[in-house]
This record gives structure tokens, C-alpha cells and sequence, in this order.
């Protein structure tokens, strides 16, 4: 079925009024027919447990999904035509703004940053620079995962929901792209939408923790390499 609308989905612990904010600036900028939809989290919920509920509540046919991060400012105005143009006339069921080709055993998926794919801004509130992981492209370039900073997601063409295995804030887009790309899923990253990230990234002992739990889970299927 055609996509025609996009739900655009987060998490967040922020006040009312910064809820709000990010919402008139989504309305803003995506200039296509949408929703949005924000659960207040103040960390009794995963992400995964989050967003598999705003599959069950909000998924519809003609709809693709939108999970990101509420700290982004969206750069490219009416960014959402392009994305229900590259859902509509390829066959992709995620799509992300960051990637990677390769998932090494390590769980780190940026360890190669050669097979990175994509460009995202960040501040540290006092500068502004680019991180462009490779040369501009046109259209969508395949991956085996994307960055959950911006998830773009056709629910009703993947085979696997978020897993709640996965508890707290991290690898919780690692341990979706995965067994969605192992299981045939096409997943892709874009260069023409681009987003500012307002923070730098950064790991801490929760990202570790998941990321032993992703290595341990996925032993037998790691290395993954798109060129395999």
C-alpha cells in the first residue's frame, strides 16, 4: 500500500512545554500529512518497550513510523516528502540518516569507520560541526543497521519488533536492524535529510552492558558484512 502519512514517535522526560516545542517545530518542517505521538518516560520503560507500544497503538497501512531521538533539529525542510517518495518507489523497510555496512564481532559498530554511511551535525551548545561519514550521495545506500538518533521504519513490512530484552537507552536500535537485516529486511541510509543533533554522544557502562548482551546473543552471526 501506498505511504501516505508519517507517525513520528519519542520518548521523553522533558517538560510539557519542551515537548511541545519539538512538536511545532516536527509540524514545521516535515510538510507532509503526520502525527505525533510522545510517551512520558522518566526511565521506568525501555525504548524498546516504548516504541512497540506506539507500534501496537498508532501503526497503520498507509503509514511509515518514525523513531528519534527529541534532542534534533531537523535541517531540511519538508523532509518528509522525500521520505515517503524513497518508501513508495524502493523497497526498503528502515531507513536511517546514519549507518553502517559492517557489524564487527566487538558490537561497535563505528570501529570501521570506512564503512560508514551518512552525515549528522552536533553542537556541544557552544559549536557546531559535521560529521560526514562518506561523500554525498543520491537516493538510499543499503546497510546492515542504522543509528537510532533517526529510525524510519515500514511496521507493517518487518519481521521483527524492538526486543525488550534490551533494557534502558541503548542498543536498542542495534539489536532491531540486526535480526530484521538477517531475516531479509532491506534497511538503508540516506544523505539528503539532515539533522543536528544537540549532544555529542556518548557511551557510558549501560552501552557497554548492552552491547556484551548483543555480542553474546548474536556470537554465532558476527561478523556481519554487507559485502559477505
Amino acid at each position: 500500500m501506498k505511504k501516505t502519512k508519517i507517525k513520528i514517535i519519542f520518548s521523553t522526560h522533558l517538560p510539557e512545554d519542551e515537548n511541545k516545542k519539538f512538536v511545532r517545530h516536527v509540524n514545521d518542517t516535515i510538510g507532509v500529512d503526520h502525527s505525533v505521538y510522545y510517551y512520558i518516560n522518566h526511565n521506568q520503560f525501555s525504548l524498546p518497550e516504548i516504541y512497540n507500544k506506539a507500534i501496537s497503538e498508532h501503526n497503520e497501512e498507509n503509514s511509515i513510523m518514525v523513531f528519534c531521538h527529541n534532542d534534533i533539529t531537523f535541517k531540511t525542510q519538508n523532509w518528509g516528502k522525500g521520505l515517503l517518495a524513497k518508501f513508495n518507489n524502493l523497497d526498503y523497510q528502515i531507513i536511517g540518516v546514519a549507518g553502517t555496512t559492517n557489524m564487527p564481532e566487538s558490537g561497535q559498530w563505528w570501529e570501521n569507520r570506512n564503512r560508514m554511511m551518512g552525515a549528522v551535525e552536533h553542537t556541544n551548545g557552544v559549536r557546531n560541526w559535521v560529521s560526514e561519514y562518506c561523500n554525498p550521495f543520491k537516493g538510499v545506500k543499503p546497510a546492515v543497521l542504522i543509528d537510532g538518533l533517526f529510525m524510519a521504519v515500514d511496521c507493517n513490512d518487518i519481521v521483527h519488533d524492538f526486543d525488550e530484552e534490551f533494557k534502558g537507552f541503548h542498543f536498542y536500535d542495534v539489536s532491531f536492524c540486526v535480526p530484521n537485516y538477517l531475516d531479509g529486511c532491506n534497511i538503508g541510509v540516506v544523505y539528503d535529510l539532515r539533522i543536528l543533533h544537540n549532544s555529542i554522544g556518548m557511551t557510558n557502562e549501560e552501552w557497554d552492558k548492552n552491547r556484551l548482551q548483543f555480542v553474546e546473543k548474536y556470537k554465532d552471526e558476527l561478523p556481519i558484512d554487507l559485502e559477505d
